[in-house]
Parts: structure tokens; sequence; C-alpha cells
């Protein structure tokens, strides 16, 4: 039997874990099929010390966008194929890459982590206009395995964000395809009931839209393609208790899904995929310029990361960009928001060029960067192998090599065990990656390769509060040598629109640790988090989930 009949009957043997259904069996049928004849393979320390805002009078205002102007770059959609993965003889150094037995039977286009540890994917029609038949679904990674079921309207290429109550908020989706027009509409998810629940609708349609959770639990949103022209919506929203309220003017040349981050200054910088970097004030609902890019194209599916926020680097926020455009670069740029007259720097080049890179936050504070093409959708220049950017020493290293090219639709997620997740990549209409993959950072192998021995978290406090102390138990707590938080992830169109990372301070007597948490919530926004602890050589634990407030 050859390997893609092997294929074929894993495919099908995999319904077992999933509700089955003749849609899904007729589904994993012509998938078979495709691969048979054709041999294609079918395809996520606290204290207040912030920087002071900028003076306004040294402020340049963005210029406004013009309604049904604004058309921004839209994702062409090529074919690859799946490659093979070399033998790693270095996890100590590089990480492991593993293959999972299961298959995820919906195209993964959005992953969102819920802090009862499953994963939201959503799919909706799944990149394929004639599909009606809208999909989301759950991974659960305690027991691999996926239960999909329909939602009512077309979530494809939505934005999402984590609300303070732990629900995953869509922002829109698909109206129509060719040319693309936005839905208007949002919708809760309950991770208790795993349904989804219609909310308010927006104000317009958005296909492409970013949010972006403020520090008081509202959600910011921007951009994506309208219900009425394939344009840019350029009104801007913030969701607050349940309804949309206007919140300004979007600036020209906004693209589609704009790379946000929120500041400790309570400000949102937006830096990409546009070389002229721009800073929402939510106090004033007004736009400005901040800093050009050294790299003199835009960015087009290249991804970004606000790094760690601590009490070592004062809470400075520090962005960094990577990759983009077609062909893909390999630089890098980063800028300190901190300063008055913030400017990007050139940092350290990646070992591939990318564009639909992802790049993960770990709880090391250090970035996985993994996936992408030199070459938009061309397998032929995909980078396999995976880099390790380490923020304290400015550098990347080589980390493990993936099995599958993770191109256009593909995501990463951090995970509570403090390993990875990757998925998807759909370059062709009604094809995409099935294979699930799990990263395991240098952090959980001792130098000989073998799994390392993790400090445990035994007992915490699951509520926690602005400037208050809680509790941690665990066995050897000299040996603690660092507390973060991490925001869950929710992925999509390479950036991840919730992730980061808080350290905090804390002191330790017989079993307990006692730290304190964030100031507020410019730095680190109400919700759920995970809590890891890190012993001295740098082991984390698994994590546990808390909620801020």
């Amino acid at each position: 039997m050859n390997s893609l009949s092997s294929l074929c009957i894993r495919c099908l043997s995999s319904l077992r874990i999933h509700n089955n259904s003749l849609l899904v069996l007729n589904k994993y049928a012509r998938a078979c099929l495709l691969i048979i004849f054709t041999g294609a393979i079918i395809q996520p320390f606290a204290q207040s010390t912030q920087p002071a805002r900028p003076n306004p009078q040294q402020r340049r205002p963005a210029r406004p966008a013009q309604p049904g102007q604004e058309k921004p770059f839209i994702e062409p959609v090529e074919m690859h194929k799946a490659a093979l993965r070399a033998l790693e003889t270095q996890p100590a150094q590089r990480g492991r890459w593993e293959t999972l037995p299961e298959l995820m039977p919906i195209n993964p286009v959005h992953v969102a982590l819920m802090y009862n540890s499953k994963v939201l994917v959503i799919s909706g029609s799944g990149n394929d206009p004639n599909n009606k038949d809208f999909q989301a679904g759950v991974w659960d990674p305690a027991s691999g395995t996926v239960r999909t079921f329909p939602i009512r309207w077309d979530m494809f290429c939505n934005g999402m964000v984590i609300l303070s109550s732990g629900r995953p908020l869509v922002l829109g989706g698909t109206l129509k395809y060719d040319d693309f027009l936005g839905e208007p509409r949002t919708a809760f998810f309950d991770p208790t009931t795993e349904t989804f629940t219609d909310a308010a609708q927006m104000n317009g349609g958005r296909w492409y839209p970013t949010g972006t959770v403020l520090g008081n639990g509202s959600v910011l949103v921007v951009s994506g393609l309208t219900n009425t022209s394939s344009t840019v919506n350029t009104t801007v929203q913030i969701w607050v208790s349940g309804n949309w309220t206007p919140a300004g003017t979007i600036f020209a040349g906004v693209p589609l899904y704009p790379r946000q981050h929120l500041l400790p200054n309570g400000q949102v910088f937006e830096c990409g995929a546009n070389r002229d970097s721009k800073m929402f004030d939510p106090a004033t609902n007004t736009w400005f310029e901040v800093a050009t890019t050294n790299f003199t194209a835009n960015r087009d599916y290249g991804t970004s990361v606000l790094l760690p926020l601590t009490q070592a680097n004062g809470f400075k926020p520090r962005v960094m960009i990577l990759g983009g455009a077609n062909p893909a670069t390999n630089t890098t740029e980063l800028i300190d928001l901190s300063v008055s007259q913030p400017l990007w720097v050139n940092g350290p080049t990646m070992a591939h060029a990318r564009i639909q890179l992802n790049a993960t936050i770990l709880p090391n504070g250090k970035v996985l960067v993994s996936g992408g093409s030199t070459n938009d959708e061309d397998a032929a220049t995909a980078a396999l192998e995976t880099e390790l950017y380490d923020p304290d020493a400015n550098s990347l290293t080589p980390g493990s090599s993936m099995a599958f090219p993770r191109l256009y639709h593909s995501n990463t997620l951090l995970l509570p065990d403090a390993t990875v997740l990757a998925l998807g990549g759909n370059p062709v209409r009604t094809v995409y990656e099935p294979h699930i993959e799990i990263y395991s950072p240098p952090y959980l192998f001792n130098t000989d390769g073998t799994p390392a021995t993790r400090p445990v978290i035994r007992r915490i406090d699951q509520a926690i509060h602005y400037g208050t102390n809680f509790y941690i138990r665990t066995p050897y707590p000299a040996d603690i040598k660092s507390v973060v938080l991490i925001r869950p992830g929710a992925v999509t169109h390479s950036f991840d629109m919730e992730q980061r990372l808080v350290g905090m301070t804390f002191t330790y007597n017989n079993d307990q640790l006692y730290v304190k948490a964030p100031a507020n919530g410019n730095i680190a926004p109400p919700g759920y988090y995970m809590v890891f602890i890190l012993d001295s050589k740098g082991v984390p634990s698994k994590a546990a989930f808390v909620r801020l407030t």
C-alpha cells in the first residue's frame, strides 16, 4: 500500500473521533479521490511605570480615509504540496516538531485558545465560494478530538478577540465572494456550551477587520471591506457593553487586517502592512503619524509582535515586525514606543525570507517564528525551518523544521502545556492542509534530549485583581525565577490579535509564591490569562488559567 492510500485510510478512519455525518464522509471521500488521482495533499513583573504620551503638539495627524475609495491589497491564491520532516537531533537547542495522528476536518482559517484549554476553530465557507455549509469546531488537545458544528452565517475572514468574560467575539466575515463584500454581523462564542449567539451588528460590513481589546475591556474594530462595495469600511467603532459606538474615521491607506497593539499608555499602535505606522488615541478618537519603516515596500502578510512587558524593561512597549512582501523579505525591524520620537531600527535578519509567516510568544519571552515562503503560496520556496528570536540578545537562532508548508491561512498558537500548535494552510480554494503539528521548544529538553523536569503549579488563586497580590503554591518556590501572564491567542492571516506577555514580581515563603498582579488594564487588558512559572533553568510549568479584573 502506498503512502497516499495510507493517508486516505487515516483520513477516513479519523472520522470516528468527529461527529459523523454523510456530509463529512462525502467531503473526505472527495478529498481521498483527489489524493489518489492527483497526489495533492489536502489542505496558531507588575508595576505602574508607564511611558508618557507624546506631546500632542509634536503629533502629525494622519490623513483620514475617504469612504468608497480605499481599495486595499487582497491575497491571490495558488498551489502547494507537503514536505517530509527532517529528524531533529538537537531538541535542546532547536526544539522538536511532531505531527499528531488526528487530522483537522475543517479548514482552520481562524483559531483561538479558550480558558478551558480548548481551541475554537472557525472555517465558515472555508475559502470555497460554492460551500454554503458554514462550519466551526472545537479541538480538544487533551483528547485529540474535534467536534464540528454548523454556523448560521459565513464567518470566513473575520476578526476575533477574547472578551473579559472569556467569550470569543467574532467580528464580521464574508457576505459575498468575488468581489468580496464584508459581513456586518458579530457573534459571541460560549466556551461552556460551545454555541454561538449573535451580538450587535456593526455599522457596515467588515471582511478582513482587526479587533483590539482596550484597557477597559472594550473592543476597537477597524478596517475590513464593506457590505456594499469592495472598499474599506472607514468608520472606526468601539464595542462597549454590547453596543457599537462610532470612534472617528480610519486613516487613508489603511490595509486589510492592520496589525495593532495596545500600549501601556492606553493608545493603540498600528504597524502594517503599511510603511507609515500610526497611533490611535481612544481618548480623542484620532490617528497620528508615528514613524516610517526602513523596508521600502509594504510588508503584506508579514507579522508583528508586542515584545514582553516586564519590570526589568520598565514596561517599555517595543514592537517587532517581520517579513512580508512578495517576493518576501527576510528583514525585521524594531521600534521603542516609550521615547518621544520613535523610529524603526533594523533588527536581526531571518535565515529565510517569509510571507504568510507566524510569530508566537513563548513563556520565556522568546518568539517562535515559523512558516511562510519566499514567493507567496509557493511550496518550492517554503520555509520549513523555524527560528527563535531572543529579545534580550536581539538575535535569531535556528529552530527545528516543520513537516508541512504553512502558507496562506495557516496559524500557530501557544498552548497551556507551553508547546505551540501549528495548523492550516490553504493556498488553493477548496484545498487545505489538515495535518496538525506541535512544537516543543528547547526549554522542554535536557541537554541530552530527554524531557526536562518541569516546575509545578499545585494551587493558584483563580481570580486576581489589578495591583494586588495573589498566591501560587509550588513545591520548590526558591527555584522559581520568573512568573508571567500570557494572554491566550486569537490568530488569523499571519497575525495574533490577542497575544501578549506580562512579567510579574513575586516573593516566596515556605511553598508559596506571592505574586503582584499587573497595575492596570493598559498593561494587561481584563480577561483570562495563562500563568506560567519558570525555574532557574528556564523550564516552564504547565499553565494555570486565571481571570484578571
